[in-house]
């Protein structure tokens, strides 16, 4: 498990109004493992989807216009930067 404490980095989401977006882990891009999780934020001005590798620490996140329907993703995110 990369991560040091991943109910820390789960709580640090939850505290941040993320929600899972889907019950069922994804598999991921970068070590094939089903093990995606999806987390989501949305508002009257847009949102964030972050999509979190629980067996690799691979981490990624798209930007959601208002309206959910154009997302950008981010290709210099850093999850550990971003939930200090």
């Amino acid at each position: 498990m990369p991560f040091a404490n991943l109910a820390d980095v789960q709580r640090k989401l939850a505290k941040r109004g993320f929600k899972i977006d889907d019950p069922l882990l994804a598999k991921c891009e970068k070590c094939e493992a089903q093990s995606v999780a999806s987390y989501i934020i949305a508002g009257k001005i847009g949102g964030r989807t972050i999509k979190l590798c629980f067996e690799c620490g691979d981490a990624r996140s798209w930007r959601n216009k208002p309206g959910m329907e154009e997302r950008e993703e981010e290709q210099d995110f850093d999850l550990d930067e971003w939930l200090k």
